[in-house]
């Protein structure tokens, strides 16, 4: 690990084009790219005490890791902390990436991997520095190499939750997809097509500039409170963060007449379409989910992408309409 240099910023506009051309050569999400976190830092979708941006470079200053690491203190939505590192609940932890981001990475420069221990000795001394409890990252690929290099730096790993997602070259289109299906979810979903076609229901796909996201808050709070969560969506802040993401999120709208029935954003990196947050209102005979599932389905295909994510939760659905489950974990390690 000689040679490399470790920078800390507390800034994202502190860094230069370096950042970019690392996660662009990283492939990295679009939860690492400048507008999500420019985003994040201006509109927080929650609280956090401290920011640091770590950046792995050589002795010429070439990129070779970065991650994004967050102070928190009593912020834990999907009760990590509170039911599995119960000896840190409510004093401050040092996490890599937020809890709105469910495809935590370790963005590296192709043929650097030595470079992410770096990164991680980096996270543990800040972790130090600001007298967190814990330091660590939530919601990482059990499967992955990430996952292998975080057991063997000593973070101790828990499953916490089920991610899914779709690979699209293995399809010749979007119709092909649909013959994948067993006969029964291709008929409910044609069902629920048929009715909201019947009964006049408009989509549009457009730039969260034009987009009714007071509309998308409203439905998707009342979504998420189905499960408790409605603040996942805070008024007027999370309308502002849409907007801030620019071109790396559209807006996906089903109205019935002048009423919003259904609202999803996608966000969009090189290699994933991303359909991000939904929600919805109850129909007559049908679902409006259904109708805009249809429709992330023929935008991620017509994209180019090679793999369209559906995040957490829900997934009888998912298994149901033939997405790929990955496990995610959360591994974290004491600071001393």
């Amino acid at each position: 690990m000689s040679g490399h240099r470790v920078q800390v910023h507390p800034s994202i506009d502190g860094i230069g084009r370096e950042w970019d051309v690392l996660m662009a050569r990283a492939r990295a999400p679009v939860f690492y790219r400048r507008p999500f976190l420019r985003a994040f830092e201006r509109h927080p979708l929650h609280a956090v005490q401290r920011v640091a941006y770590i950046l792995v470079t050589d002795a010429r200053g070439r990129p070779l890791a970065g991650l994004p690491a967050y102070l928190h203190q009593g912020v834990d939505p999907m009760r990590v902390i509170a039911d599995h590192f119960t000896h840190a609940r409510g004093r401050p932890v040092l996490l890599s990436h937020v809890w709105h981001c469910y495809d935590t990475v370790l963005p590296v420069r192709p043929g650097e991997e030595r470079a992410a221990r770096t990164g991680l000795a980096a996270l543990r001394e800040v972790a130090q520095e600001w007298g967190a409890a814990l330091y660590g990252m939530a919601n990482v690929d059990a499967a992955g190499p990430l996952d292998r290099l975080l057991a063997r730096q000593g973070l101790h790993g828990v499953d916490i939750d089920v991610g899914w997602g779709l690979s699209l070259p293995r399809f010749t289109g979007y119709d092909d997809y649909l013959a994948s299906l067993r006969g029964k979810p291709r008929r409910n979903l044609a069902h629920d097509l048929r009715l909201a076609a019947r009964d006049g229901v408009r989509f549009r796909r457009l730039p969260a500039a034009d987009a009714d996201l007071d509309g998308f808050v409203r439905l998707a709070r009342a979504t998420a409170a189905k499960h408790g969560n409605s603040d996942y969506y805070r008024p007027g802040l999370f309308q502002d963060f849409v907007r801030a993401l620019g071109d790396d999120v559209e807006v996906l709208e089903l109205r019935l007449g002048d009423r919003l029935v259904c609202s999803g954003l996608a966000l969009l990196d090189d290699t994933r379409y991303h359909f991000w947050a939904c929600g919805f209102a109850p129909m007559n005979g049908y679902s409006a989910f259904y109708a805009v599932f249809d429709h992330i389905m023929r935008g991620a295909f017509a994209s180019g992408r090679p793999w369209v994510e559906l995040g957490r939760r829900n997934p009888v659905f998912k298994r149901r309409y033939g997405l790929t489950p990955r496990t995610l974990t959360a591994r974290f390690a004491e600071t001393r």
